[in-house]
């Protein structure tokens, strides 16, 4: 290491950002808690032996704590989108093992990670594409070649080729002999469950706690009367949904409103025409389900125009994506900032697998309707999803948060409808059940079965 006088100056991070420096060696406390690259100023730059307090950082890339002199490094503002805020109460079971610092050893050798950059399977959205990596259970690993410049990627979950719908081009696969009725009796009780628990499997518990549409509304309480209907209320309660599908689709105009209040507004009426749609398609009636039929236009519709206010969205508007900064617990005078940046990230998540969600499993609805009705379906596109066990029922961010960057060796996010290479190298139990509901429409009950059955031999 170079020589360094005795009275030393300022190092440079805290110089630049204009804070107090207590000029200790090899760092000052303050680079050592911000998790800065702390350097002197002198003519050689100093090199970093093994037994510094952060020994597994590398001296590269020299950063400056902030360029705004009234801002500290890691603070962040939250958009304002209180529809789809969430409580930032931390819940007492998951409070006491709140672990942001930790990460594994390639995060640690290099600081300029991306925050849960590669926790896809492999995924090829062109044929043109280059062959996919070997090593599919990559985890939250760091992407080099993706970072070569510094620039931080996305979230795994808003990454553009996430959002690219895909079609089976000619596929034994794409033929089934999947039960149908079973299907729909699923998605039936997906439906009851949101009536009874406020969630189910595409329409997440915090999507709506701060405020449910008047839309949605209606189509909760038509469902919620639906469930427990008797044979004297049953037209009268069929007629209700109709009329309020007529005028959903007759009066809704599209959503003006801007950022994920947008999508959030796509979404809501997205979810209440579906109830509506699915309650007279499904439950026996000829003249309600005609009536269902002439809206399942309207429906695909709307789901496309969802999709696509999805993708053009910018998400780098918001701090914690464009930084791609990762919660680290560092001093107290820093939880609120990593904590705030785990919960944006959480929300923006909750958000869009929603959306993924609710493509997904009316797509499949419409698709298994049509098969029951004349013999076959053309394959409208499927989506990606999240899958693994657990993150759809996270209680909090901080949960959701070490579920995604722990060691599991599961993917997180994979094409919906391509289950076969997941089946043939992971367990069943690494999944949560939409998907193993949604892939049985794939490759039948039967092969899903026995492959949770192997699972637990």
């Amino acid at each position: 290491m170079a020589a360094i006088p005795r009275r030393q100056k300022a190092c440079i991070p805290c110089a630049e950002s204009k804070r107090r420096c207590d000029k200790e060696l090899p760092e000052c406390r303050r680079c050592i808690d911000k998790d800065l690259d702390c350097a002197y100023p002198q003519p050689k730059r100093r090199r970093r032996n093994g037994g510094s307090a952060r020994g597994t950082q590398t001296d590269q890339h020299p950063t400056v704590a902030s360029t705004d002199e009234g801002e500290q490094a890691g603070d962040l503002i939250l958009p304002d989108y209180p529809s789809v805020d969430i409580d930032t109460s931390i819940n007492a079971a998951g409070g006491s093992n709140l672990d942001f610092g930790y990460w594994d050893s390639t995060a640690a050798n290099n600081l300029e990670m991306p925050f849960l950059d590669d926790a896809m399977i492999p995924y090829i959205p062109t044929s043109t594409a280059s062959a996919p990596s070997p090593y599919p259970d990559q985890g939250l690993g760091v992407d080099n070649s993706a970072n070569s410049h510094n620039t931080p990627c996305s979230p795994f979950f808003l990454r553009d080729e996430t959002f690219v719908i895909q079609h089976k081009q000619e596929n034994p696969d794409c033929m089934t002999t999947v039960e149908m009725e079973p299907f729909i009796g699923e998605v039936e009780k997906m439906l009851q469950s949101w009536v009874t628990t406020g969630s189910n499997g595409f329409i997440h518990r915090r999507l709506y706690d701060k405020g449910m549409p008047t839309c949605v509304q209606d189509a909760f309480t038509t469902f919620a009367t639906y469930a427990n209907r008797t044979p004297a209320t049953k037209e009268t309660i069929l007629q209700i949904a109709d009329d309020r599908a007529s005028a959903l689709a007759q009066h809704a105009v599209r959503p003006v409103a801007n950022g994920v209040q947008e999508i959030w507004a796509h979404l809501a009426r997205v979810h209440a025409l579906f109830v509506y749609v699915f309650i007279r398609l499904f439950d026996g009636s000829v003249r309600m389900r005609t009536s269902a039929e002439r809206q399942i236009p309207t429906l695909r519709s709307w789901i496309t125009q969802m999709w696509e206010t999805v993708k053009r969205h910018r998400w780098d508007d918001y701090q914690s994506v464009k930084d791609g900064r990762r919660p680290l617990l560092g001093t107290s005078g820093e939880f609120h900032s990593d904590y705030d940046t785990a919960t944006e990230i959480w929300q923006l998540w909750i958000l869009t697998e929603s959306v993924r969600r609710t493509h997904l499993i009316i797509d499949t609805v419409l698709n298994t309707f049509r098969i029951m009705t004349i013999g076959w379906a053309e394959c409208e596109g499927y989506v990606m999803c999240t899958v693994r066990r657990g993150l759809w029922d996270a209680e909090s961010a901080v949960k959701w948060f070490n579920l995604c960057r722990g060691g599991a060796k599961s993917p997180l996010m994979v094409p919906s409808l391509t289950p076969q290479p997941i089946i043939s190298q992971y367990p069943a139990g690494d999944f949560d059940d939409f998907a193993k509901l949604c892939w049985s429409f794939v490759v039948g009950t039967d092969k899903i079965q026995c492959w949770v059955d192997k699972s637990h031999s």
